[in-house]
């Protein structure tokens, strides 16, 4: 059976860069074990705050608060005009795809997309490990790489900026469209029509999810 593998993308593996540098080599695989056997409980999303629980040997799981750093509202204005001035971009996060480019783009302006080490989140776990990140640390972040998998404009909301409402709000705001008339399915996919991708970044990501059953934790393996 194939072990799951958590940053299946450049995107989600470049959120995992946050677990570089670290010499605490145990507690990276033992984190990553935790991601997969159900130990994390859940996780609840709320744009740049992370708060979950992990099982740990004591009976009560161990409480996880992890915070990204929030975008400034200029940035948030530059990452808008970089993408919308590029109708590739566009097409790609349509599609669920994040650029390797765009990210240089936002990377000239200073804008960090994805944290450089775990120096760059403030985390803080209730075990009694003085190791950061310790390994019930290790095991939310590698859950959030397997979410950022599936879902890019998940990087950009835990940086406090819901990327994919700015993008449906401009549309409806937009009565020339035609830039983009190249692209059909932006607008389905931003407004809702398309298929069930994502109809809003953060209505999922603040959902609790408890990768902790079974059948779930069958399927990751699985995969």
């Amino acid at each position: 059976m194939a072990t799951k593998k958590f940053g299946s993308t450049w995107w989600g593996n470049a959120w995992l860069r946050a677990l570089s540098q670290i010499d605490y080599s145990n507690r990276l695989p033992r984190g990553a074990n935790y991601a997969r056997n159900g130990s994390v409980k859940t996780i609840d999303i709320n744009f740049n705050h992370i708060a979950a629980r992990v099982q740990g040997r004591l009976r009560t799981p161990y409480r996880i608060i992890i915070t990204v750093p929030e975008f400034t509202a200029a940035q948030k204005k530059k990452i808008k005009q970089i993408i919308t001035a590029n109708p590739y971009y566009m097409s790609q996060l349509a599609a669920r795809k994040l650029p390797e480019t765009l990210l240089d783009d936002i990377t000239k302006y200073g804008i960090n997309l994805f944290p450089r080490s775990w120096r760059d989140l403030d985390m803080d776990c209730s075990c009694p490990d003085w190791a950061v990140p310790c390994k019930h640390l290790a095991a939310v972040i590698y859950i959030i790489a397997n979410e950022i998998d599936k879902n890019p404009f998940l990087v950009f909301l835990l940086h406090n900026y819901d990327l994919l409402s700015d993008l449906t709000k401009l549309l409806d705001e937009t009565s020339d469209t035609t830039a983009y008339d190249d692209i059909p399915t932006l607008e389905s996919l931003l407004r809702g029509d398309g298929p069930p991708v994502i109809a809003s970044a953060a209505q999922q990501s603040r959902r609790e999810c408890a990768p902790s059953q079974p059948n779930e934790m069958a399927s990751l393996r699985s995969q």
